[in-house]
């Protein structure tokens, strides 16, 4: 158990900021060396359960840190969450493992090759539960690996079953002496380099000149009411140094109070400015329906026309409490402004900008492939805004920076990732960078960029991933029985 623990918490070296990627093949490989001798489904149970712990829990560990240093939540509240959390988000490899047990018992050696099967599939189940959670997927340490090729194609929990894929092969290579196992090893990341030259999108002739405003603004200030005009001067000096832009954006409620508070003494100036000077600013903040008492987390577009687009998928604890009769005595323990807001309806119009059609996300938003595909195929340029100051300087913003950078090889379009603190960046429509920003600095960042239209196979194979999760379990549990009715005695 301890190894497995070990073998888990070396795992998260594998995402960024380290992006050690070959350790997401080596550590399973070593895994399953771990395991492969234990005939007890309890004990390969409880192996891939610490495999999990070590995983997430040295993976997500920041969350403790968002609840405690800026929710104010007492130690015990906030570590009792993020030990829950760990604890849950590890039953999907244990599941794996325990599941593979089962079919090895009565499928014999073979069943090692549904092992990348079974991952994915509760990878996908994973990214659904309690709103989902698919962070560090382990398809996301591969952006910058020649497996990245294959995300147009399967998207990141495809590229998970790869990984598992080659653990098995390198694991057999190495335990066992299949010397033509090496030939997987080279065929597949050959394969996703020769994946990576494909066009699988096509660009439009027209560009954008955008610049995106970094503001820095501490997340122990962003709400009080007395920093405001200081908040709003920072982006707005900014601001002013880049009216030659076509589109400036602002990350995740960037603008200080809601709606109804600053639409006489900010929005309406910034819009007229806007029109002015011949540009289009969008912003995040919190835009208040009145009528109905409901906030929402929103982005605005501001020029001749406004746009609202409102977020879809909310943080649970963050933005929402599940399950509100037994668990809202938790407000008490946690202090986060605007904690209980509506979420934004499933269809909502797309925002323009001199005929270009941006994919609005807003920063948790990002982590899901559905949501993002929600813009598409209509959506030319993806967005996101964000405020990372709630991880503080750990390791979060860099992994969501590389989710957003498997967003666009998913969908072959250019990211513009927003955010508070860091990191801002340009994303092209393979996942490589641009341009980003350093974290904890006020600053701009300035790109000439042009949008793409048409949509990568994953558009469509996205579209069956859970009808896909279903066969595999389905049916290996059927073979499953009719072997196990075969070898029972008569």
């Amino acid at each position: 158990m301890c190894v497995a623990l070990v073998l888990g918490a070396l795992l998260p070296l594998a995402f960024a900021p380290f992006s050690i990627w070959p350790l997401a093949i080596l550590l399973p490989a070593l895994m399953l060396t771990v395991i492969q001798s234990s005939m007890s489904a309890r004990n390969i149970f409880f192996a891939g359960w610490f495999f999990g712990i070590g995983y997430f829990g040295f993976g997500v560990y920041w969350i403790y840190n968002s609840l405690h240093d800026f929710g104010m939540a007492p130690p015990l509240v906030a570590g009792g969450i993020t030990g829950l959390l760990v604890v849950i988000l590890a039953l999907a490899p244990a599941l794996t493992f325990y599941t593979w047990c089962y079919s090895r018992r009565h499928l014999g050696d073979v069943s090692l090759w549904l092992l990348p099967l079974f991952w994915f599939g509760f990878e996908w189940v994973k990214g659904w539960i309690l709103t989902g959670m698919p962070w560090l997927s382990l398809g996301y340490s591969q952006t910058n690996s020649p497996l990245s090729g294959f995300a147009p194609l399967i998207g990141v929990y495809g590229i998970s079953a790869l990984c598992m894929f080659m653990a098995v092969a390198l694991f057999l290579l190495l335990r066992h002496k299949r010397y033509p196992m090496f030939i997987v090893l080279v065929v597949i990341p050959l394969s996703g380099w020769l994946l990576q030259q494909v066009e699988w999108t096509e660009v439009q002739a027209k560009t954008l000149k955008v610049t995106m405003v970094q503001g820095n603004i501490p997340q122990e200030v962003k709400w009080r009411r007395d920093q405001r005009q200081n908040i709003f001067n920072t982006y707005w000096r900014e601001t002013n140094r880049n009216w030659d832009s076509d589109l400036i954006i602002w990350p995740e409620t960037a603008l200080p109070g809601h709606s109804e508070e600053i639409e006489q003494s900010v929005l309406q100036p910034m819009q007229e400015t806007a029109i002015e000077q011949g540009t289009t600013i969008v912003s995040g903040l919190v835009v208040s329906d009145k009528a109905n008492n409901h906030f929402y987390n929103s982005a605005i577009l501001l020029n001749h026309a406004r746009s609202v687009y409102h977020k879809r998928h909310l943080v649970m604890f963050g933005e929402y409490y599940p399950m509100r009769g037994l668990l809202d005595f938790l407000r008490n323990w946690i202090s986060i402004p605007y904690s209980d807001l509506a979420a934004g309806a499933l269809e909502q119009e797309l925002m323009q900008v001199n005929g270009s059609i941006l994919g609005m996300s807003i920063c948790f938003e990002d982590v899901f492939s559905r949501d993002i595909l929600l813009a598409l195929p209509d959506a030319n340029l993806l967005v996101n805004l964000s405020n990372d100051a709630w991880f503080g300087n750990s390791t979060a913003p860099h992994q969501h920076m590389q989710i957003a950078q498997m967003r666009s090889q998913e969908t072959g379009r250019v990211m513009m990732r927003s955010t508070n603190t860091g990191v801002s960046a340009f994303i092209d429509h393979k996942g490589r960078v641009i341009s980003q920003s350093e974290q904890f600095k006020t600053q701009s960042l300035t790109e000439v960029i042009r949008g793409r239209s048409g949509v990568t196979p994953f558009y469509y194979f996205a579209k069956i991933q859970g009808l896909l999760v279903i066969v595999i379990f389905v049916t290996t549990g059927v073979f499953a029985a009719r072997q196990s009715n075969r070898d029972s005695p008569t």
